[in-house]
């Protein structure tokens, strides 16, 4: 997956699918929801409201993604999905986080190959740019999907650096984790098995620059069925963890991480 960034205007984006950052109502409001709304013309509201009717009666959830027609938008698809309003007392990011996958899963089941989003939640719901960006670039980065190609469409100068800045350190994409893994001596993969020392996956040069505790923080992880690079993920947050202050690894958590390794090495690779 090719992640890109663009400083303009998002209802003029030719790919598959685009992104509304819209509210529960889906009814269109203002920023990039009423200038998608107004670009795509009626055709995009007349099937909101056909989902209001059926499926969404109380609007559709925060963290959510659904698609309708892009109407007249030079775009195939709207996915909408709904940002959480930030909070100074309450950490929603897993919520931001879920726009993006949600959005996602939703451009897969059409088939979409290109997909372009807004900065989700950092206009009028008050995210601030940095968080928001850092969240974006880790989730896209991180997730499963076949999509090929995800564009960050941003407003202005600052948000266009910000995003850039988060692209650029979000860490190791899923195939660069896999063919760093698989880059690894046998002697080196040996020690780790025998020692069961998962600290050594931090040796391996595959997670410098991953924001260990965001990913930690937005990811639910079920490690016997995750692919290889969300095992080594979650193993490279809780070394980091450690070695930054934090408690100690839990031996219970260490053990299904390199089993699923030993997998991947044994059978997968």
């Amino acid at each position: 997956m090719r992640v890109t960034l663009v400083q303009g205007d998002i209802t003029e984006q030719r790919v598959d699918a685009v992104v509304n950052a819209a509210n529960s109502s889906l009814m269109g409001g203002g920023g990039v929801d009423g200038a998608i709304h107004r670009r795509g013309g009626p055709a995009i509201l007349a099937e909101c409201r056909r989902l209001r009717a059926s499926k969404y009666g109380k609007g559709l959830p925060t963290g959510q993604a659904v698609a309708t027609t892009a109407g007249e938008l030079p775009a195939r698809w709207v996915i909408h999905t709904v940002g959480p309003v930030h909070s100074a007392e309450q950490d929603r990011s897993a919520q931001l986080a879920s726009c993006y996958r949600e959005s996602l899963k939703v451009a897969d089941s059409l088939g979409a190959a290109s997909v372009a989003f807004p900065a989700i939640s950092a206009g009028i719901y008050g995210w601030p740019l940095d968080s928001a960006a850092r969240v974006a670039a880790c989730t896209v980065k991180a997730a499963h999907t076949g999509v090929e190609e995800v564009r960050f469409v941003l407003f202005d100068h600052d948000a266009h650096t910000a995003f850039q800045q988060a692209v650029e350190s979000s860490g190791p994409t899923n195939d660069e984790i896999v063919a760093a893994l698989s880059a690894q001596p046998a002697d080196r993969w040996r020690e780790v098995f025998e020692t069961g020392d998962v600290g050594l996956l931090y040796q391996l040069g595959v997670v410098v620059g991953f924001d260990w505790p965001l990913w930690r923080r937005t990811t639910t992880v079920d490690v016997a069925g995750a692919p290889v690079s969300d095992a080594v993920r979650l193993a490279t947050s809780i070394v980091r963890a450690e070695r930054f202050g934090g408690p100690a690894p839990d031996l219970d958590m260490l053990k299904p991480i390199l089993d699923r390794l030993r997998r991947w090495y044994e059978t997968e690779r």
